[in-house]
């Protein structure tokens, strides 16, 4: 689908990586090449799992933001594509993020949704994942897409 897409796609997604997909590229190649094709591509990530080290330790956020963006983000980063880093609010210790969606919508019309993580060995796990071609069910989830980012720390 991410081929397909002509004019957005927002992503909102828990864990991201180097996830091969349906063509034999990466999807972040296939994120690349779709913003290269002029689509408006974005992404809200889990902040504290888009970044390297021990996501069990507890960082100040000021630590948190220093540390490196894993490779598959970064990517992205350097493609020009803005990514929404999100962390709990302002009350909730870091690195706490409450974002585990995992959910895609492609020109304002179709979503993919599941409990499938966008990383390599979630291939090999029993997930589901749901592609719909609805416009108003796209709509439900870009106002969560918009609402998530009113809720949360955004760096």
């Amino acid at each position: 689908e991410i081929h397909r897409a002509r004019h957005s796609i927002r992503l909102c997604l828990f864990l991201l990586g180097e996830l091969q997909g349906e063509h034999g590229d990466s999807v972040i190649d296939a994120l690349i090449q779709a913003r290269s094709r002029g689509v408006d591509v974005q992404a809200i990530l889990n902040g504290h799992l888009a970044r390297q080290g021990d996501p069990g330790r507890e960082y100040t956020m000021e630590e948190e933001l220093r540390r490196p963006l894993l490779p598959a983000v970064y990517r992205l980063q350097q493609a020009g594509i803005p990514l929404l880093l999100a962390y709990g609010r302002y009350d909730q210790p870091v690195p706490y993020c409450p974002i585990h969606s995992k959910y895609c919508v492609i020109d304002e019309r179709i979503v993919l949704e599941g409990s499938f993580n966008w990383y390599n060995t979630s291939v090999y796990s029993h997930d589901l994942y749901v592609v719909v071609n609805d416009p108003v069910i796209a709509r439900i989830y870009l106002n969560e897409y918009e609402q998530t980012q009113r809720d949360f720390r955004i760096f």
